[in-house]
């Protein structure tokens, strides 16, 4: 929740690789929340870190309103159909 808070306010990290940490759901939509705001991250890494349903969920609400990401990468984060179609809706 943190490294969500710092996102806000940041405005030059572009790219960002979060592979392998266990941030669950909780940790997805904090994720999800920043990146409804911030301006500058173009690639986000999330494979292997188990953002679940309801992390996906809220990335796909997140990327209908963010401009600046053009790079998601989330292999193995357990987002589960739920979380894909929301996604593939919000990528429409």
């Amino acid at each position: 929740k943190a490294l969500a808070e710092a996102l806000v306010e940041n405005e030059t990290l572009t790219f960002l690789d979060l592979d392998g940490n266990n941030i669950g759901d909780e940790g997805g939509k904090a994720l999800a929340e920043a990146l409804k705001v911030n301006k500058s991250l173009t690639s986000l890494h999330l494979g292997s870190s188990n953002i679940g349903v309801e992390g996906g969920k809220a990335l796909a609400e997140a990327l209908k309103v963010n401009k600046s990401l053009t790079s998601l990468h989330l292999g193995s984060s357990n987002i589960g159909v739920e979380g894909g179609k929301a996604l593939a809706e919000a990528l429409k």
